[in-house]
């Protein structure tokens, strides 16, 4: 229910932009989004801090294997994958590498990716990743049946922020810490890998 809730105010936005909003109003509604970003983080994290059992049971070597090897199979999946798409998308492989390595950080990556190399390459970074965000929603539901952390892997580094709530509405709090520290892990990752990838650096 949660997921078509969540693409019918998609549509909705897309179309209430499209007919009454320009581009003069982007930073108003950057304002909005960040801080309803922010609201819904800060509520996760109560629920998460509010567990403090939770917090304790984390704290022992078989979980601090998990809270690295999680944030490592998304990394190699994700440039993995971005490697596969070079074939279909007539990219070099090292463009679509580092549109890959953006983890799901559409808003950093497409700002450096067009600054420091290439405004056509920056934007698709932006939508891949964008699309990445957007479609972990729909996927999320599906993939916690197989595994419940699997519910990590399709946000990438949006998990520790806009995926959070999502990871934690569909399996627990334990799973949503996890959650949190791939997203702050990956985030991190983020301007490592663009530096790396970066052609000419």
């Amino acid at each position: 229910m949660m997921v078509y809730a969540i693409f019918a105010f998609i549509a909705l936005g897309i179309a209430g932009g499209y007919c009454f909003l320009g581009l003069e109003h982007k930073e108003l509604l950057d304002e909005i989004l960040m801080s309803a970003l922010y609201f819904m983080v800060f509520v996760a994290g109560i629920e998460i801090g509010g567990n403090r059992h939770i917090i304790k049971k984390i704290c022992n070597p078989q979980s601090i294997l998990l809270a690295i090897v999680i944030p490592t199979a998304v990394t190699l999946g994700s440039l993995g994958g971005a490697a596969l798409s070079s074939f279909v998308t007539g990219m070099t492989l090292q463009d679509a590498l580092l549109v890959g390595s953006a983890l799901g950080w559409y808003s950093l990556s497409s700002v450096v990716i067009s600054t420091l190399y290439s405004v056509e390459v920056g934007t698709i970074a932006f939508l891949a990743n964008m699309l990445r965000e957007v479609l972990a929603f729909l996927f999320i539901p599906l993939l916690v049946k197989l595994n419940k952390f699997l519910a990590l892997a399709p946000s990438g580094a949006a998990t520790m922020d806009s995926g959070l709530p999502v990871v934690i509405k569909y399996t627990n709090i334990h799973v949503g810490l996890f959650a949190f520290i791939n997203g702050l892990l990956l985030t991190l990752l983020v301007p490592v890998l663009l530096s790396l990838l970066m052609p000419g650096q």
